[in-house]
């Protein structure tokens, strides 16, 4: 596989944008931290705040977080909570920009983050965006819009800017073209060998959260000029999807298991993956009415019933001609773990062959599911 010059920079681009978010308060932006995608972005940019992700993705918070939560709640939410409540103390290092934000806004998906919520509100002003679970229903869709105008209303109290309809609509067609960027990305991964490795794809696909938007754009930019570069060599390996849970920055294991043993990851179906960007807003409807559409659409697992994650998953599957899927879930994931049967059922009914890992951060079972990986990939060969 190639070196990229683009990937390089965005390995060193943490302090710089650190460096811009301390420039941005001292000027009096509002820092906004989110966990999901589905809290609209467009929204708090339209209010003139910025956005970081929160979401965890190390093992050496988790234990902080264990003095507060059970430890039979999934890692994801854990190294997050552990994060926050951490900030530089107990000897563990974080990310500093966990100390930074104004406000955090949460959304109503799993029943841990729940309440894990309501704890974190003794830490950091928290706000939460109800969804409903059911969404393909006309009173999901206006209770969501009930609930994304109140979010807006939030926005416009924390900035003390009003958002109007014209910014928007500027702020969706600027996310949309991030969106477009990566659609264009993710189409060269369909060359059989692909000319970048899935690990690395995942590394910017985790920072497309913290990156300002313009950064991640030129960022983009760049990389798809390297890749179309490249011409293809060298012999085809087991083309693998990974479907299941989020994998949160620092959190690379199972792709590097995978990658190293042979098989090379072509497609993500989860929130750090396709999920993100899969789906466009609608530029000519009205603006929030277009958002609440385009963001309940998103399958998490707490959707039920959730049809449109198997559809898609399958969807994905044709698209880059994947030779199997790795289902990969974080442990007391319930949605996902329970889901995994009915994906397991749709894709051996097409014909494709899975392979389910259940794990957390830690690194005491990478032997063991690296044996598991290396009879997959001999079975796909």
């Amino acid at each position: 596989m190639h070196c990229f010059e683009s990937l390089d920079h965005l390995k060193n681009s943490y302090n710089t944008r650190i460096s811009q978010i301390v420039d941005e308060k001292k000027a009096g932006k509002k820092l906004v931290g989110t966990f999901c995608l589905f809290v609209p972005d467009e929204i708090i940019f339209a209010a003139g705040a910025d956005r970081i992700i929160l979401c965890g993705g190390k093992n050496d918070t988790v234990s902080i977080a264990e003095q507060y939560l059970p430890r039979n709640i999934c890692p994801l939410i854990k190294s997050s909570f552990g994060s926050i409540v951490n900030n530089g103390c107990s000897g563990v290092k974080s990310c500093s920009h966990y100390g930074m934000v104004d406000l955090i806004v949460a959304e109503n998906t799993c029943d841990s983050k729940k309440k894990m919520y309501e704890l974190l509100g003794d830490y950091v002003p928290t706000y939460v965006i109800d969804l409903p679970q059911r969404p393909d229903s006309p009173e999901a869709l206006n209770y969501f819009l009930g609930e994304i105008y109140k979010f807006k209303g939030v926005m416009e109290q924390l900035t003390g800017n009003k958002i109007t309809v014209e910014q928007l609509k500027m702020e969706i067609k600027s996310s949309n073209e991030t969106r477009q960027l990566l659609h264009r990305f993710y189409e060269l991964r369909k060359i059989d060998p692909p000319p970048i490795r899935g690990v690395d794809v995942l590394k910017l696909l985790q920072k497309q959260y913290f990156l300002s938007t313009e950064e991640l754009k030129a960022s983009l930019r760049m990389l798809i000029n390297e890749v179309e570069k490249i011409k293809p060599d060298g012999t085809h390996k087991p083309r693998i999807m990974i479907s299941g849970c989020p994998m949160s920055s620092g959190n690379t294991k199972v792709p590097e298991i995978i990658e190293s043993r042979g098989g090379v990851i072509v497609a993500e179906e989860s929130c750090t993956g396709t999920r993100s960007f899969w789906d466009l807003v609608d530029e000519n409807k009205d603006p929030m009415l277009a958002l609440a559409e385009r963001y309940i659409k998103i399958p998490c697992s707490c959707m039920s019933p959730n049809d449109r994650r198997i559809e898609n998953i399958l969807e994905l599957a044709r698209e880059f001609e994947v030779d199997g899927v790795v289902y990969y879930t974080l442990q007391f994931c319930h949605g996902y773990n329970i889901e995994k049967y009915k994906v397991q059922q749709a894709l051996r009914k097409a014909g494709i062959p899975m392979l389910f890992i259940e794990t957390d951060y830690s690194n005491s079972d990478i032997e063991q599911i690296g044996l598991r990986v290396d009879a997959f990939l001999e079975m796909l060969s």
